[in-house]
């Protein structure tokens, strides 16, 4: 029975300790956008701003898949190119990064938020939007507004910090990407305790006193 009582703690222990590690996990979040209704070329644009006293926080974007073509602009800062990683920052009156796409299929890219925004006491928060243009930035495609938008909330009167989700304009699609890392440990944290559990129980059968009667 004492086994018992402390092997059952000690594995909700390792489950609270992956609970709290996927808390504090950065945000990473998979973005998808539909443009079969459209043809042409177009703008895909990355916009990252801040009010003047927000923490600093930087958006990573990878993963792009899509009818991507050459750059268009960006502002100075901003670094790495498409297909591979880009990264924005919100300081400094913010970045924009804008990239040229065929219109026609679908496109998709991963966007993860570094930086102490969440765990920070402020009150000014952070917007990242990615939006698709017309050639020459002349109207909206698919719509007014961004096809994805965050809204980095910091820590603010004993409320945790949190990322607001949306698609203004109705084109995009956002998920949450789960942590495979926290997971895996968490689950090699658990296994060791039931490998240790099991040794324990068997070498306390191999020294048990034998309770049977000579003859």
């Amino acid at each position: 029975m004492r086994n018992v009582k402390t092997f059952v703690p000690q594995c909700l222990f390792a489950w609270a300790l992956f609970a709290h590690g996927a808390a504090q996990a950065v945000p990473r979040y998979h973005v998808t956008v539909n443009t079969a209704a459209h043809t042409g070329q177009a703008l895909m644009d990355f916009t990252f701003l801040a009010n003047a006293g927000a923490t600093p926080a930087t958006a990573v974007l990878n993963h792009f898949v899509g009818a991507f073509g050459p750059e268009f602009d960006r502002s100075t800062g901003v670094t790495g190119l498409v297909p591979g990683q880009v990264a924005l920052g919100n300081q400094g009156g913010g970045s924009y990064f804008t990239q040229w796409v065929s219109l026609g299929g679908l496109f998709s890219f991963d966007v993860q938020f570094d930086g102490d925004f969440a765990s920070t006491v402020n009150v000014d928060a952070s917007q990242f939007n990615a939006t698709l243009y017309s050639s020459g930035f002349g109207s909206y495609i698919g719509g007014a507004g961004s096809f994805a938008a965050f809204e980095l909330l910091p820590l603010s009167n004993g409320s945790p910090g949190q990322v607001l989700v949306s698609s203004p304009n109705g084109m995009g699609t956002v998920s949450a990407i789960p942590e495979p890392s926290g997971l895996f440990l968490s689950g090699l944290a658990v296994l060791g305790l039931v490998r240790r559990h099991k040794r324990r129980r068997a070498a306390a059968s191999r020294h048990a006193p034998s309770t049977g009667h000579d003859i």
